[in-house]
């Protein structure tokens, strides 16, 4: 009986430590059954978008200033820039395009050399699912980039000369205008192009085209046009140049006849521009040029990122073309106007 008793207590008293086994004491607190059951998982650090930038060049002050924009807003979002430039070679643009999308950048800007053989990158990005944006030159036709950020050339073409018409007006003047042409591969110069015969047709009162001198953006092509065109032409008193670019051979030509003066001398020779660099604007402001149509470096690299960044998100764009409607300087606004243009920091 005694034995009996024993076993029971035990059992009893085993059954107890059994239960009590595992469980805090109180005041404790029971310990975690496996370090990496409860910890949580270190989140990995983000990735910075990497944004592409493809340029042709950086020939020019305005594509100085507009590369740098880029650069300076994406790095301002906290994003990595990797860019190339393609020193004039629409072969070697493709390649270093193509090498950007294996890197696997996010997004593409590109300022493209040639205006069709871009399109073969364009298509390689949208294989690989990755958004082009371009700066400021446009294509045109089947294949197109997400987005294309360029200045409203035909539109400002067209203003700039009728700014000049109503100066011409109210002065009584009329002109017999050699109109320069640029290089017909960059959509650019074929809105120009449009822009400069509208503003011509929008005023047959003050304008007469006396000749059309294609340059193909090569100033020795441009300087032997334009010295044939003001040979064959000596009652022309007025140039049209579609960009700033231009003005080497325009001055020289001009030089040669004894026709480099400012405005209000007797050998002045009238010229009206596009583009709103420091060469065009400075020679606005001494008084060889009358009137320049500037596009907005910061503005369209500013455009360009923004649309970089909204397309990775995945929004879509109201419009193929996005404008920048820039800046019309004349000689009649210019204390208005020629501040808010670019270049006006270089200017002597």
């Amino acid at each position: 009986m005694k034995k009996t008793i024993v076993w029971m207590l035990i059992v009893v008293l085993s059954l107890a430590l059994f239960a009590g086994c595992g469980q805090p004491a109180e005041g404790e607190t029971a310990a975690p059954a496996k370090a990496e059951e409860t910890k949580a998982e270190a989140a990995p650090a983000e990735e910075p978008i990497k944004i592409g930038v493809s340029f042709d060049s950086l020939e020019s002050q305005w594509l100085v200033k507009n590369h740098a924009v880029i650069v300076e807003e994406v790095e301002a979002r906290g994003g990595e820039v990797i860019s190339v430039m393609a020193e004039g070679d629409a072969t070697k643009q493709n390649q270093q395009i193509e090498n950007l999308i294996a890197q696997q950048v996010d997004a593409i800007i590109c300022f493209p050399k040639d205006s069709a053989a871009i399109v073969t990158s364009i298509k390689k990005c949208q294989e690989a699912g990755i958004p082009i944006i371009m700066d400021n030159r446009s294509v045109s036709g089947d294949v197109l980039p997400d987005v294309q950020v360029v200045a409203n050339n035909k539109a400002m073409a067209t203003k700039v000369l009728d700014a000049f018409a109503e100066i011409a007006r109210e002065e009584g003047k009329t002109y017999k205008a050699i109109l320069l042409i640029g290089g017909l591969a960059d959509e650019n110069a074929v809105y120009r192009k449009q822009g400069h015969d509208e503003g011509i047709a929008n005023n047959p009162d003050v304008f007469e085209v006396v000749a059309e001198v294609p340059t193909d953006w090569n100033l020795d092509t441009a300087l032997k046009g334009l010295q044939n065109a003001l040979q064959a032409n000596p009652d022309a008193n007025l140039i049209i140049t579609p960009s700033d670019y231009l003005w080497p051979p325009i001055r020289s030509s001009l030089e040669q006849i004894g026709r480099w003066g400012k405005i209000g001398e007797d050998n002045h020779f009238p010229v009206v521009s596009f583009d709103g660099d420091e060469v065009g604007m400075q020679y606005l402001k001494d008084g060889y040029n009358w009137g320049d149509a500037a596009q907005d470096a910061y503005a369209e690299g500013e455009m360009c990122v923004d649309w970089a960044y909204r397309l990775i998100a995945g929004e879509t764009p109201p419009q193929n073309l996005i404008y920048d409607e820039g800046q019309i300087v004349t000689i009649a606004n210019w204390d208005e106007m020629a501040p808010q243009v670019w270049s006006y920091d270089l200017l002597k």
